[in-house]
């Protein structure tokens, strides 16, 4: 199990970003969802997983995060996509439902919803976690720093936006 950083800081919540950004997230990631054939079981906010499908009898649960920055194609300058640690408590939530047929995606989406970097569970989990600068980094932060070259770069649907 993942354990909490002794002194981190976690990002305060925002209302207005998460009302921007959320809905938009998992409507894109559901129809991608869904093109692959996969029955989404749940969306609705639990401040648990983001999405439940089912397909092909396995289940798998999503979490999704926007990146407003990135537009156009991925800068390679960019190294790497950084997920906030704080969500560690997913990777251990999953943990202990994990079976042989449960699986667990990050999916970190383009501005525009066209493309998304999809992380497996076990690569965010296995990833360097340290700080980072930026500014809408709060000093004392903490993310996973997962190399864009090992994620998966997959293309949405262009009727979500």
């Amino acid at each position: 199990m993942l354990q909490p950083i002794k002194g981190a800081v976690n990002r305060q919540f925002r209302p207005e970003s998460y009302k921007q950004n959320d809905g938009i997230a998992k409507l894109a990631i559901t129809r991608y969802l869904e093109n692959k054939g996969h029955t989404i079981l749940s969306s609705d906010e639990n401040y648990s997983f983001d999405i439940k499908s089912e397909y092909k009898g396995n289940t798998y649960y999503s979490e999704v995060e926007m990146k407003n920055q990135w537009k156009g194609d991925w800068n390679p300058t960019w190294e790497e996509i950084r997920i906030p640690y704080r969500k560690h408590k997913l990777i251990n939530k999953f943990e202990e439902i994990k079976s042989n047929n449960t699986f667990l995606n990050f999916y970190v989406i383009r501005g525009d919803c066209l493309k998304a970097w999809r992380i497996k569970d076990n690569l965010l989990a296995n990833s360097e976690v340290k700080t980072a600068k930026g500014r809408n980094i709060q000093k004392g932060e903490h993310f996973f720093h997962i190399p864009y070259k090992e994620a998966e770069l997959v293309e949405l649907r262009d009727d979500v936006a």
